[in-house]
């Protein structure tokens, strides 16, 4: 940490609904704030806005499109180049699609946006990370419904939006509790926030009935500054100082899926994320 003791945290998704409450509660706290989201995206137009109104000495911009594994290790290295220090990871950009997606790289979209993409950046960025650094990932509560198949992270033949989304928020959870495994010893906590079912631009289904839930479902589902109430209290608040490798929700830990199997497709989607090029940062 620096010598004026502030803390410096970076948000992914930093537009979204979300990743703006999150972003406006740190930035109240004190905190350096590094804002990420897409290239050429309208979350740009909000990115700057917040630069102009809190200054350059406390807003900072890392584009990245998580969507292709080439940006996010591009946006690593120019984070590693500006900053010598991260005290806060917030991963919270995530999507639900409405349609079959590819990546670039040839892998199944949600599985790269949600699982994949956030996952290789933290792991680039590690040496920034250090002795009471906190990194926080937004998971769902359909991870519950997740399962890992065996072409993951391949296109399936048959496209399930929610199967897909569940599934890659599945992966992202292994992979969080391997990687809070790995660093504990290093005093770097690793945890995972299940916001609940919050009223952002995400949940469209992309069908006439869109017009209905607007009027009738959005009002009484959480609304964005309670959904991100739990990821700025791991964030900061002392009492989880040290805790690691744990999911939360309203500020509790709650248990893990008990379906083993669950649990079992750790080691596969560990092994596969450690085939791409990372640099040689694998461990």
């Amino acid at each position: 940490m620096k010598s004026n003791n502030r803390k410096t945290a970076l948000v992914t998704g930093a537009n979204g609904g979300l990743g703006r409450e999150i972003s406006k509660e740190l930035i109240k706290s004190g905190c350096k704030i590094i804002l990420s989201c897409r290239p050429g995206s309208e979350g740009m137009k909000f990115c700057r806005s917040m630069v102009s109104e809190y200054g350059e000495e406390t807003v900072s911009i890392l584009e990245m499109d998580l969507s292709s594994l080439e940006s996010v290790r591009q946006a690593a290295l120019m984070l590693k180049d500006k900053e010598d220090h991260l005290d806060i990871l917030i991963n919270n950009a995530g999507m639900l699609g409405w349609k079959p997606e590819i990546t670039p790289e040839g892998y199944e979209m949600h599985n790269v946006v949600n699982c994949l993409g956030p996952v290789m950046f933290t792991w680039l960025i590690k040496p920034l990370l250090g002795k009471g650094s906190r990194v926080i990932n937004t998971v769902s509560v359909m991870l519950r419904r997740g399962k890992i198949p065996v072409y993951f992270p391949m296109s399936p033949q048959k496209f399930n939006r929610f199967e897909r989304y569940a599934c890659s928020k599945l992966a992202f959870t292994l992979c969080s509790i391997r990687m809070a495994s790995l660093w504990k010893e290093e005093g770097i906590s690793v945890n995972m926030v299940d916001p609940g079912i919050v009223n952002t631009p995400i949940i469209k289904l992309h069908k006439w009935v869109d017009p209905l839930a607007d009027i009738f479902f959005r009002p009484v589902i959480r609304q964005a500054p309670r959904g991100a109430s739990t990821t700025v209290f791991l964030a900061l608040d002392p009492s989880v100082e040290g805790v690691s490798g744990k999911l939360f929700k309203d500020k509790r830990p709650v248990r893990f899926p008990s379906d083993l199997s669950a649990i079992q497709s750790l080691d596969s989607v560990w092994s596969f994320f450690l085939t791409l090029d990372t640099y040689g940062n694998k461990q």
